[in-house]
């Protein structure tokens, strides 16, 4: 096992206003507690939850219609949910023309490999596992240095 140091759980991450969460949790106390982390870890960037899956893809296609957007967003997408689940949003993202750039992070509480690799087959940026951590950080510090 890694051990980590006081200055990697004290690190924060500073991103540009442009980058826009899409936290998509069907469990209230599993947002609050990505949305925790994420403040304490420095980011102030705007976030937005949907409890569904079907409510993210309806607001996804809701952009469309805004060309002036000049946002870029990140998707934190649990992937066990009723109705739509996260790997069926993860296909439709990728499938929207208009949308399927913007990165993927999948949040999961499973450490199921194959899950994983079907997620990265199908274009998701990280596969990590709840709660969120160092593993979450990294992920959106390297989405962000490459857009």
């Amino acid at each position: 096992m890694l051990l980590q140091t006081q200055e990697q759980f004290d690190s924060k991450l500073i991103l540009r206003p442009e980058f826009v969460f899409l936290i998509v949790e069907d469990e209230a106390g599993h947002y609050k507690l990505i949305e925790i982390f994420l403040r304490k870890k420095g980011i102030k960037n705007e976030l937005h939850w949907f409890e569904n899956g079907q409510s993210v893809l309806d607001f996804i296609a809701d952009l469309k219609s805004s060309s002036t957007n000049k946002k870029k967003y990140i998707v934190l997408l649990d992937i066990r949910m009723p109705g739509i689940d996260g790997i069926e949003v993860l296909k439709k993202i990728k499938e929207n023309n208009d949308f399927k750039d913007n990165p993927v992070i999948m949040l999961t509480t499973s450490a199921d490999q194959q899950q994983a690799q079907t997620c990265y087959d199908l274009g998701c940026q990280a596969h990590i596992i709840k709660p969120p951590g160092q593993a979450l950080l990294k992920a959106i510090a390297n989405i962000a240095m490459g857009l």
